[in-house]
This record gives structure tokens, sequence and C-alpha cells, in this order.
């Protein structure tokens, strides 16, 4: 079995690595063993954040040895300010229960004051009795809390956790406390597995440790100047959250300003469909307010055969012979490749009727005689071509007098 990796082991394996890897400024202040206030920081590095702005970090080690300090455990402080808030919760909803006027005496009061009191130890001795998360805390994490510094670490081994749920929980722990976590290997490498989250990033710490002077002559030999990693992560994240806080707001006001005054972009489709500019299909074209849908009843030109006086000739150019729903389809299929004016009439109105039961769609105009009407259907046949919409018809056809229309 290996030995362990100790904890001066890491220390000076992040002394030599942590800059180099991560922060790479040219001239930085590294040492180990730091003193402040009667604490003592494992690792200390310090650099030029700004011209006037020293930024310091401070790293935290532990080994196999100390791996007590990496486990949750119970937090005084916070058990027993969990034990008085639920003994005040409970003595205001009993206060409220028995009327407001119950503890306006001198002697309920006192009794009060008792119940808080005696409410507060047991239910402060219950919280930690069933060791619940949010009253723990881990001892390192507390520890580096009380050294000044803008970014705050923890290192680790790689062999430092026997079982994978401590690991987790620690790694849980520096996220919600905003510490980084460092895994260092057998062979002194460095693992960033969690950036810290930046804290007055302007403020000057320097103070608070011994040789300031020393270390602002070491940082001002060669400075570079610029946010740390872990400041530019934070304000990609803050920047994000703006782009989409703005993006947000810009649509509802474009919302209410479409619904109060009107669309911000023109509808491109507000006139109608026309037909292609130097198209022409034997006649001007009709718009309609709406296609017609399949379940829509036919127009009202199809409802009966058009009048044809008995002396009168009149030819149409048909686009095609369908039942009433495909007609329909048909109609909108046109009507959406841009090409307005056809109707439909029964298939008996022809003078030589196709079959019973189907509907004719045709263009529209009425032809005097046979030529102009093939003209029209040829005309009307390469649109169509050119539009790419299948041929069904396209051919002129007589309509057939009222008295014929059988």
């Amino acid at each position: 079995m290996s030995t362990p990796l100790t904890e001066r082991f890491i220390q000076q394996a992040v002394a030599e690595r942590l800059n180099a890897d991560h922060y790479r400024r040219r001239s930085a202040y590294v040492s180990t063993e730091v003193y402040t206030r009667l604490k003592r920081a494992d690792v200390l590095l310090s650099f030029r954040r700004a011209r006037s702005r020293p930024y310091v970090v401070v790293v935290e080690a532990k080994s196999r040895n100390t791996i007590h300090q990496l486990k949750l455990k119970a937090h005084p402080g916070r058990a027993r300010w969990t034990g008085r808030l639920i003994s005040l919760g409970l003595i205001t909803g009993l206060s409220v229960l028995l009327g407001y006027q119950w503890y306006f005496r001198t002697l309920n009061t006192l009794v009060l004051l008792v119940l808080f009191l005696g409410g507060s130890l047991l239910a402060t001795a219950a919280v930690t009795a069933l060791r619940l998360r949010f009253t723990r805390a881990i001892p390192a994490i507390r520890q580096l809390g009380r050294y000044p510094a803008n970014e705050n670490w923890i290192a680790v081994g790689d062999d430092t956790f026997v079982r994978e749920a401590d690991y987790l929980t620690l790694r849980q722990q520096c996220r919600k406390h905003g510490v980084g976590l460092i895994v260092v290997d057998g062979r002194g490498r460095l693992s960033l597995r969690l950036l810290p989250r930046p804290r007055h990033v302007f403020n000057d710490y320097l103070g608070s440790y011994g040789k300031r002077e020393d270390i602002l002559a070491q940082i001002d030999r060669r400075p570079e100047y610029g946010p740390t990693p872990a400041e530019r992560r934070l304000n990609r994240r803050r920047f994000g959250a703006i782009f989409l806080m703005v993006a947000g707001v810009s649509m509802l006001v474009l919302l209410v300003y479409e619904d109060r005054h009107g669309s911000v972009i023109p509808d491109p489709f507000a006139g109608g469909f026309r037909s292609p500019p130097g198209t022409s299909i034997g006649g001007a074209t009709a718009d309609f307010s709406a296609p017609a849908s399949p379940e829509a009843p036919a127009p009202a030109s199809s409802a009966g055969c058009p009048t044809v006086g008995r002396n009168e000739v009149a030819y149409i150019v048909v686009d095609a012979l369908l039942t009433p729903a495909a007609a329909r389809q048909r109609l909108n299929r046109l009507s959406a490749a841009g090409m307005r004016g056809h109707e439909l009439l029964p298939a008996a109105c022809l003078r030589d009727p196709l079959g019973n039961g189907r509907m004719v769609v045709y263009t529209g105009p009425r032809y005097d005689s046979p030529e102009r009407a093939r003209q029209a259907g040829e005309t009307y046949r390469k649109l169509l071509e050119r539009l790419g919409i299948p041929v069904l018809h396209a051919e002129a056809m007589l309509l057939g007098a009222p008295s014929a229309g059988g």
C-alpha cells in the first residue's frame, strides 16, 4: 500500500503549480504557513488585480490525517438559532390561537419568556440530535471563512477520501459556500474540480497579513492586470442573465406595442396574394378575403349553372374535374400559389358533361370563340408549369345552355 499524501506535500504542490497552471501571473507572491490574526493559512498567493488593487488567494490543504475536518459536523451557532426560531414560532402560534389579549398581562408575559427559553433549549437539543444537514458545516470551510481573501480554495489529496459520499458532500458544500476545490495526485499535479466565487474583488486584504511591503515589492516587479478565471466565469454568467432579462423584457414590450399600436414588422400577405408580374390567364383576377377550407361550403357561384343565352356561345378554361372536397382543396392550393379568380360549378353545366357529381374548377372568364379559349388554356398551362403546380386539365370547354344542362 502506498504512503498517503501528507499535508505538507499538498501545500508544496499547490504553491508550485497553482499560479503557473491557473492564474498565470508573471509576478506573484507565493508562500506557505502564513499567519494572520493568530490564524495560519496553508498557502497564500497574491498578485495585482489592477494598478492599485492587490488580489489575495488563500488555500487550505487537508490530507487523510486531517479528514475529520472535511466532514459535516454540528454547527453550534446554527443549531441555537434554529431552536430559537422554532420556539418563537410555536409561541407566536399559541398566542394567536388563544387570543392577542392573552399575553398582555405580567404573569402571562413571564410564562411566555420561560416557555421561550425552555423551548429554545429543547428545540436546540432536538435539532442537534437529529443531525439536520442545514445545522451542520464542514470545519475546514468554516476555518477558511476566517482568512481575509478574495478567493478561497480547499486542496486535498486524491487518496484523502475512502468513501465517495464524503467527497461528494465536500464538493457540494464548497459549491454552496463559493469555495474552490483542488485535488492533488501523487505526482503533484493539480486538478481543479471547482472554481471559487470571487468576493470583494477590490478590497485590499494584504493588511491582514505580515510582510505587506515585501509582498507588494514582489508583485510589483512585472505586474499583469486583469480578472481571474473565476471572475471571467462569473462575469459571463452575469452578462448571460442580463441578456436573458433584456430579451424577455423586449419581447413583452413588443407584444404590448403590437397589441396597442399594430405590428412592428408589416405583414407581407396583408394585401392578399397576386399573380406574378407579367402573367395573365385571360382575364382579371378576383381577391377573396380567405381561401375556402375543405369543411367550408362551396362558393355561391357553384350553387347552380351560370346563365347562358340561347344564341350565346361561352367557353371556359377548365383547370380540373374533381369531387367537391378535392375541388375545394385544389382552390386552396391555387390560392396559396398566388392565383386568384378561380370558380367552381357543377360538371353538369358543361355541354358535354364528363361525370355526374363532380365539380369543375375553372379560371373564371368566358370566351366567345374556341380559338381565344384554347389560347388562354395554353397560357394557363404554361403558368402552372412555371409555378410548379401539377396540370390536371387546363383545356377549353363549352358551357351549355340552361335547357341543355341535363
